[in-house]
């Protein structure tokens, strides 16, 4: 589609800078509003680069609202305005599960969750990323999971895929079950300063 290689060169530059500088305590970042700032500071300068058509225009928006089956709002929202070639638009959910905030396994389930919003974004609009960072080897280098979430894997090298239904087996399941659309590889980064992220792309299952 067109335009969609800008929308990912945006999106690379701005989520590798952005990690780096907090990998490498250059910034502090102890949340996910925090993590939210930052990657939208890189993200907005990231667009002024990218402008290359004379009347085209760059925007970004911090939770947009998102009305659908998964109603809620887009932690990111960004692209690109052209009089002549219309307009781009790309979804970022962000998510900073850390060590200290005793929320697994329902962290799990909500980065399902994104992924399942993404798809949904991405039937109308051209792109949508998932940025996960962490401080806790538990999301990706974990040996194994309970029996009763273990489908909820985004462990490095695991991998998705599409149709299979995801289910929270508990006696108080924290969401509905979640199917997507596409197949998905998760592959993190390497460790730095304790610290990995995962960056997954999405569009729309007729262009995956």
């Amino acid at each position: 589609m067109r335009g969609r290689a800008k929308l990912r060169r945006v999106f690379d530059h701005a989520s590798k800078s952005t990690f780096a500088q907090i990998a490498s305590g250059r910034i502090r970042c102890e949340s996910e509003a925090t993590l939210q700032l930052h990657l939208a500071q890189a993200i907005s300068l990231a667009l002024q680069l990218e402008l290359s058509e004379p009347y085209e225009t760059a925007f970004i928006e911090l939770e947009k609202a998102w009305v659908g089956s998964r109603s809620g709002r887009i932690d990111l929202w960004y692209g690109f305005r052209d009089p002549e070639y219309g307009e781009l638009n790309c979804a970022v959910e962000l998510k900073f599960p850390k060590r200290a905030n005793h929320r697994e396994p329902n962290n799990r389930y909500d980065v399902f969750a994104d992924l399942a919003r993404l798809e949904e974004f991405t039937e109308k609009y051209d792109l949508g990323y998932l940025f996960v960072v962490t401080d806790h080897p538990h999301y990706h280098s974990a040996k194994r999971y309970s029996e009763a979430t273990a489908s909820f894997d985004f462990r490095d090298g695991s991998s998705y895929n599409a149709g299979s239904q995801l289910v929270y087996n508990t006696a108080k399941p924290h969401g509905e079950p979640i199917v997507l659309q596409g197949d998905y590889q998760f592959s993190w980064s390497a460790v730095r300063n304790g610290l990995r992220f995962l960056s997954t792309e999405v569009h729309a299952a007729d262009n995956r």
